[in-house]
């Protein structure tokens, strides 16, 4: 019997769209993205969210990740000791509680390096690592070593990141696209995460970096991680996804295999397959 590890029910998310029309005054309406949408992930699935552009998928990930507030309905996610009500939560607290983001496109921290990013992003929420790189005493930098070493360990037994670990102390933002995007996933395999939200993780990659992408995701789904991604690649979606949901003016229509999904009419319209 599979468990849940996130639930969302019957979320509502509408923005204020302000015009003025000719001779009126400034009126206000307002745009549902969002409209009444419910979904379970199961823990441990690799679950896919496809639907065409303004169809609320990222929207709903903000929404997940605390950085938006919905209207109305609950997000509750599940992780190995308590539940965490994500629609009263900040971003903080949730990352926290094991939720881990990869955003479309990149997030590179100007001048930082590889492994100056993946200590940020693996570190306790207690501890600002950048302090600890202006404070140089003896503890700080066995504590430095200790976390670098730490990594490398972590990056190296998981296994799909030797460029990553090659690459670690040069400067982020001179890696190629593709780079940055396996640094991102680099960064949430030492956050130690149970549920990771992937915004289009192949999108802008060649062949030989796709490849790279459906591998670290399998190993993730092998350790017991719970993988829920938007993707407009539906080969990619093929190739590893176990569920799949299709979205569609704020609303799920279907949801099943990819297969069964990427079957319907209008789904095939939508992808022009």
């Amino acid at each position: 019997m599979k468990i849940n590890i996130l639930e969302i029910q019957n979320i509502h998310k509408s923005f204020a769209l302000n015009y003025a029309g000719k001779g009126q005054a400034l009126k206000k309406e307002y745009k549902n993205v969002i409209d009444g949408l419910s979904i379970d992930i199961s823990r441990g699935d690799v679950t896919a969210l496809i639907g065409g552009n303004g169809a609320g998928k990222t929207t709903l990930f903000n929404l997940i990740s605390g950085l938006l507030r919905p209207d109305d309905g609950m997000i509750l996610f599940r992780n190995n000791e308590h539940a965490v009500e994500c629609t009263n939560a900040s971003p903080w607290i949730i990352a926290s509680a094991g939720i881990g983001r990869m955003f479309q496109g990149t997030r590179i921290y100007g001048e930082l390096t590889v492994m100056d990013h993946l200590l940020i992003q693996s570190s306790p929420l207690e501890i600002e690592w950048p302090f600890y790189n202006i404070f140089k005493d003896g503890k700080t930098r066995s504590v430095l070593r200790e976390a670098k070493e730490r990594i490398m360990n972590e990056l190296g037994v998981f296994g799909g990141f030797d460029e990553t670990i090659r690459e670690a102390d040069n400067i982020a933002s001179s890696l190629s696209f593709a780079q940055q995007r396996m640094l991102s996933l680099a960064g949430l395999i030492c956050g130690d995460y149970q549920l990771f939200l992937l915004d289009e993780p192949s999108s802008g990659l060649n062949p030989d970096s796709f490849g790279l992408v459906y591998e670290v995701i399998e190993r993730m789904r092998d350790r017991g991680k719970t993988v829920f991604l938007i993707e407009h690649n539906m080969d990619f979606v093929r190739e590893v996804a176990g569920i799949c949901h299709y979205m569609s003016e704020g609303k799920v229509l279907f949801s099943g295999s990819p297969e069964s999904i990427l079957d319907k009419d209008e789904v095939r319209q939508s992808y022009l397959l």
